[in-house]
């Protein structure tokens, strides 16, 4: 079920591509960067994980905006991500440090408010991301094991606005929904999914 997720929005990104251009449509090249905070989400609260503290970060890359009239846009994105956390043991014994960085591609519908300038819009859509590196240290000494799995799935929300044709601002929640920990020395996969808050500006072509 996830190579079939991951296959159809990759597909869909790749079609959207080399789609031509319709005469109703216009189709815009963009860029855009911004800031995130990641934070893990874990179903059992009374796990020690659940004192993660959120992990600052950077955002950005490229999306083609496909509007289909002056209200419908299709928006596939390619991302640059950084996820991961910082936590402490409920002892204080140790402080736990993780980054990940992520290539993510969502596969985003808009719908926007057509006024004359400033156009309010939201937005949803699937996501899959694929993990380009990891690094774990516990009170400042890397260590070596790999705890999370090569790549991630999930649903991005959020809303934003146009100002004018040429620039965007949006926020977004992106809901992991696959457990990303990888099973552990023959240990039960803990229930602990990817959760990143991001906000971005943007500049289209």
């Amino acid at each position: 079920m996830k190579r079939l997720i991951t296959a159809l929005v990759i597909a869909a990104f790749a079609g959207l591509l080399v789609l031509p251009q319709p005469a109703a449509a216009g189709v815009q090249f963009g860029l855009k960067a911004g800031g995130n905070i990641a934070k893990p989400t874990r179903a059992d609260a009374d796990d020690p994980t659940a004192t993660l503290k959120s992990r600052v970060g950077f955002t950005g890359g490229i999306f083609l905006a496909i509007n289909f009239g002056s209200v419908l846009t299709i928006q596939p994105e390619i991302l640059y991500t950084m996820k991961g956390a910082n936590y402490t043991a409920l002892d204080d014994a140790y402080t736990d440090k993780l980054y990940a960085d992520y290539i993510e591609i969502p596969l985003l519908l808009k719908l926007k408010l057509p006024l004359p300038v400033i156009q309010p819009f939201i937005f949803a859509g699937p996501s899959v991301g694929f993990k380009l590196s990891e690094k774990l240290e516990r009170d400042g000494v890397p260590l070596t094991d790999a705890l999370l799995k090569n790549n991630d799935y999930g649903a991005i929300f959020g809303a934003g606005v146009n100002l004018g044709r040429n620039f965007m601002i949006d926020v977004r929640y992106s809901l992991g929904l696959q457990k990303v920990y990888d099973t552990l020395h023959g240990t039960i996969e803990p229930d602990i999914k990817n959760g990143v808050w991001a906000a971005t500006i943007g500049i289209a072509f």
